[in-house]
């Protein structure tokens, strides 16, 4: 059977059906040629059963059903086929019984798994619902993994969006959130992760919340906004934590800096301010110093208490320098405390 359509829309629409017989079943192969804005590519599919309803623009696939697009290919048990009412194109492609998608390129493979997948042939939009995950993996180990009731993937400019209960497994951290977005580079690298809505990154023993979060792997840096919190534990057991506005995470310089009604909690001292810096040794991976910008206070255990205009935490040894109109508070009693006013002051701690 032969089906022959012409359209004035500068591309060619070719539909080929061959049965044949095997082991008593039926598999059917459509080959659908179209050349589309000046380019060309071939959809492939293979099924025990099919149906093709022209006048409703429908065509129905069941058993062992398999479609190539290119170097892409989808398996599940049924599939819908969308042709366009005018045109018979062919629109969207509807993947069901939890189809497996993936695509190999060199020494990658990229997997997406859900309930259903959609493909929409003409925006290149795909779409996997309910209980998605896409995997990606370099010869043959994963190293993306992204889970999420919803995923959407822009083939144009390489977008991929995640919504409801997002997880992101990337390198050694793993990211949460309502919606996620990541952006793909034509070899299918991460270069930009943005979290949105509860988001959160653990790495390690450290932790990092905020409304929103971004990851940059060009810059190597993580910026966090929106009430946002950084719990970091270091090698040595050190641990602090940061509230701020805002933080930023800076991997290749290893700062952290705050900025916006910064508390800092370290050991038996609460510190804050407007804006705080803590550099990391690179070498030992734990926190040399932090600094604190603008008028600011530290207090020891709720008693003792500085306040400058900067502020200097020092980890090895244990002291801090305070400078600029300096304010410091020693309780000397239960009934008796003294005041000291100066313009540099530096304390052991």
């Amino acid at each position: 059977m032969k089906i022959r359509r012409k359209n004035i829309h500068s591309y060619n629409f070719c539909v080929k059906l061959i049965v044949m017989k095997k082991r008593e079943f039926k598999f059917l192969i459509i080959i659908l040629s179209l050349l589309l804005l000046g380019s060309a590519f071939a959809i492939t599919i293979e099924s025990k059963k099919q149906q093709v309803q022209l006048d409703k623009n429908k065509g129905y696939f069941s058993g062992d059903v398999k479609v190539q697009v290119g170097d892409v290919i989808v398996q599940s048990p049924r599939a819908d086929l969308d042709l366009e009412p005018e045109t018979k194109k062919p629109s969207l492609a509807t993947f069901f019984d939890k189809p497996y998608a993936h695509q190999t390129k060199d020494n990658k493979k990229h997997e997406v798994k859900a309930d259903i997948i959609k493909v929409s042939l003409i925006k290149k939009i795909i779409t996997a619902q309910g209980n998605a995950q896409t995997n990606v993996l370099q010869d043959k180990k994963p190293i993306v993994i992204i889970t999420a009731n919803e995923q959407e993937y822009n083939t144009n400019n390489n977008l991929m969006k995640a919504i409801g209960s997002v997880v992101i497994n990337y390198e050694d951290m793993v990211a949460t959130s309502d919606t996620a977005y990541a952006l793909m580079d034509k070899h299918g690298d991460v270069q930009n992760i943005k979290l949105s809505s509860r988001a959160t990154i653990k790495q390690d023993k450290s932790i990092i919340k905020g409304d929103n979060i971004q990851y940059s792997k060009l810059r190597q840096d993580i910026i966090v906004s929106g009430n946002t919190m950084s719990d970091v534990t270091f090698e040595n057991g050190d641990r602090v934590i940061i509230n701020a506005r805002s933080q930023q995470y800076d991997r290749i310089g290893n700062t952290i800096m705050a900025t916006g009604s910064v508390n800092v909690k370290y050991a038996d001292y609460v510190a804050v301010g407007p804006k705080a810096i803590m550099y990391i040794n690179s070498k030992t991976n734990k926190p040399d110093k932090i600094v604190f910008i603008g008028r600011s206070k530290i207090t020891e255990k709720k008693i003792n208490s500085v306040e400058a205009d900067k502020i200097v935490i020092t980890m090895q040894p244990k002291t801090f320098e305070a400078s600029g109109q300096v304010k410091t508070i020693i309780e000397q009693g239960s009934n008796q405390n003294k005041s000291n006013d100066s313009n540099k002051m530096e304390f052991s701690l």
